[in-house]
């Protein structure tokens, strides 16, 4: 399995940092991407030598990560990352956490699922919003934080 997970200024540590180490330790492929080289976290720890986001081939990968964090306001203003976002919640699995899940909401990607997101960033996405831990609804898992 390959893991590819995009993280920008503003990435919410935990939300990379746990994730990250646990597919480390079980020897899956893990690409950490961004748009620049390193990426300083909502709480000023930085990520350095990242891959470059616009160097990847995303379509050879099979689950993407997007941790949440302030960095979501930028995100969905990034076409690079709405597409990558987009082509994982359409063909593969996607993986949101916390204020990630608002932007595949905005893409229409949670119309008629389940999904959990930070409770004050949900919006009507036209799916089921539980408030749960965290929710699997066909490729797309959210998580709350």
């Amino acid at each position: 399995m390959k893991v590819l997970a995009i993280i920008n200024d503003g990435f919410e540590e935990t939300e990379s940092i746990a994730p990250f180490d646990i597919l480390r330790r079980a020897n899956i492929d893990l690409t950490i991407a961004s748009n620049k080289n390193e990426a300083k976290g909502s709480h000023d720890i930085t990520f350095k030598n990242l891959e470059l986001l616009k160097n990847i081939n995303y379509k050879e990968y099979d689950l993407l990560i997007l941790p949440g964090g302030p960095q979501w306001i930028n995100n969905e203003k990034d076409e690079l990352y709405l597409e990558i976002a987009s082509y994982f919640a359409r063909y593969k699995k996607v993986a949101a956490i916390c204020a990630a899940p608002t932007i595949l909401g905005k893409l229409g990607f949670l119309k008629n699922k389940k999904y959990t997101c930070f409770p004050p960033l949900n919006e009507d996405f036209g799916g089921t919003f539980t408030g749960s831990s965290y929710e699997i609804d066909g490729n797309i898992i959210t998580g709350r934080s």
